[in-house]
């Protein structure tokens, strides 16, 4: 996903316009091709033609792809000749995708204005326009990828080629018996909209979503009463969950209606824990909109609010009808919602799927600059991992435990810090401590320990307060997870091989926080 994305077509099919408006939903940099080279040489492209000749260009063009391949993550407006040449078609392809942009020859002729003989070398009339163009068609057709320009904006164009460079999937997680389609969509509101009309549909949002998302979602749900609730951890209380049954009740929603919830994992785990136990449970879809929730929250049918200092106590498992991965959403989050995310994804590679976790660490600059092609991989991989883990263990009698890897104190973390600190700075605190304690029973190499932390800290940059071993032992002693009065840890053997104690020592966690305290600080 980090290879480059190199655009061929005809001119006036629209490469420079589409290839930037697909960088900034990419986020990814820039390339035009004619500009560099004319920015280069100091002569604009006809002027370079008219002086240097056409193969002077072309070998410029072969030099300046040679370059360009050496980079990744890069978005590159090609010439239109550039894929003429075969051994320019060899280094976009061996560095990247080549996406063709396909449309007619009247189509380019209306795109290009009046002054095009003035700018375009090769313009003389329309027959050498004509000729030139059939001369090209065979190069632009040995291309990855062919989407169709005619009379489409650029930002849908730049979607589609998303869509088809990472394709939607959906895949069939079962939770105790029932099945329901995880789909990994660029378009969730169609999906949603052709998943089920029930008799009346009632949607969980937050209001920060709803200004970013809601009008892409307002035609699918058609007149669905919609309520939003105030962005952040704070809307997962029963206060909340009361809000919104007083609410369904005054719209007199029935057992046959349906709950849709969108938004991340505040959203969806409480829309989850309302339909599930409204009226003794109702159908529910969750559509999820935040890296958090499309690696981890939206899957595996947990459902809980917060209550006073400890984070989930009061839920229940309920298997949704559907859940949606809406990767299109992730190309609005800020900085910090993607690293939190990232955390997520990376703990589940850590006990779960070690190409994951590679994936993460060997990419780290990209993902935290929120390359969405790469976070897109990031979601199938960790979505695909958890699903199969919550598939043989629905409601946490064994091997699901193993998806609380740094959560025993991450939760100790964010609580102590009522909660102004993100959840996942303090699970990626909660994971350093999980590594350090690995590393000092024995359990993890002192070179994977090292790394996996130095992997974490680019997650923990802004000073943080950990509790003390008596303030984290204190809140530790309420997590749901704990069995016979003792507190459960998940440890780390290996990449993919965790391990579940319930011996910890508070002398143990003492020296393992001094110990992350330290590497934080240093």
């Amino acid at each position: 996903m980090m290879d480059n994305i190199y655009i061929t077509g005809f001119m006036g099919a629209g490469k420079s316009t589409i290839g930037k408006a697909l960088s900034k939903i990419l986020k990814r940099g820039f390339v035009d091709m004619d500009e560099a080279i004319s920015r280069k040489s100091g002569m604009s492209v006809r002027a370079y033609f008219e002086e240097l000749g056409e193969n002077n260009f072309r070998e410029a063009e072969t030099k300046l792809l040679q370059k360009i391949a050496s980079g990744k993550s890069l978005v590159v407006s090609t010439g239109g000749g550039a894929p003429t040449r075969v051994m320019n078609r060899k280094i976009m392809r061996d560095s990247g995708k080549i996406v063709h942009l396909n449309a007619t020859l009247d189509e380019c002729l209306s795109r290009l204005g009046v002054e095009t003989d003035s700018v375009r070398p090769l313009w003389k009339d329309r027959a050498s326009v004509s000729a030139l163009y059939n001369s090209r068609l065979e190069a632009y057709a040995d291309c990855d990828i062919k989407v169709d320009a005619l009379n489409r904006s650029a930002e849908e164009l730049a979607w589609e080629i998303c869509e088809k460079l990472q394709p939607r999937r959906s895949i069939d997680v079962q939770l105790g018996g029932v099945s329901h389609p995880l789909v990994f969509a660029w378009r969730s509101q169609e999906e949603v909209s052709m998943f089920s009309k029930p008799s009346k549909t009632f949607v969980v949002t937050d209001k920060h979503l709803s200004r970013l998302h809601m009008e892409r979602y307002s035609s699918a749900l058609g007149d669905a009463t919609v309520v939003a609730l105030k962005a952040g951890e704070r809307s997962k209380s029963l206060g909340s969950a009361r809000r919104l049954y007083e609410a369904m009740l005054k719209d007199r929603l029935g057992r046959d209606g349906l709950v849709v919830a969108i938004g991340g994992g505040v959203i969806t785990d409480l829309g989850a824990f309302v339909a599930s136990t409204y009226k003794r449970g109702v159908p529910f879809i969750l559509v999820s909109t935040s890296l958090v929730g499309c690696v981890d929250a939206a899957i595996g049918g947990k459902a809980a609010v917060d209550l006073n200092e400890v984070k989930n106590p009061v839920g229940c498992f309920a298997a949704p009808s559907a859940v949606f991965l809406d990767l299109r959403a992730l190309s609005t989050l800020p900085g910090k919602c993607v690293s939190e995310g990232l955390v997520e994804a990376y703990k589940t590679g850590l006990v779960a799927d070690p190409s994951l976790a590679e994936l993460i660490e060997s990419n780290i600059d990209s993902l935290l600059r929120a390359d969405l092609l790469t976070l897109a991989e990031v979601v199938r991989l960790s979505a695909s991992a958890k699903a199969d883990i919550v598939g043989k263990d629905f409601k946490e009698s064994g091997l699901r435990r193993i998806l609380n890897f740094g959560h025993t104190y991450g939760h100790a973390v964010e609580s102590f810090n009522n909660y102004r600190l993100s959840h996942g700075v303090s699970v990626a605190l909660g994971m350093m401590v999980a590594v350090v304690i690995s590393e000092n029973r024995g359990l993890l190499r002192q070179k994977l320990s090292i790394g996996i932390q130095t992997t974490l800290r680019n997650f923990v940059q802004s000073p943080t307060v950990m509790p003390s071993v008596n303030e984290a032992w204190r809140i530790m002693m309420n997590d749901k997870k704990n069995r016979n009065g003792r507190v459960t840890f998940v440890l780390l053997a290996e990449l993919g091989s965790p391990i579940c104690v319930d011996d910890l020592r508070p002398e143990e966690l003492d020296a393992a926080i001094r110990s992350v305290e330290g590497l934080k600080n240093g």
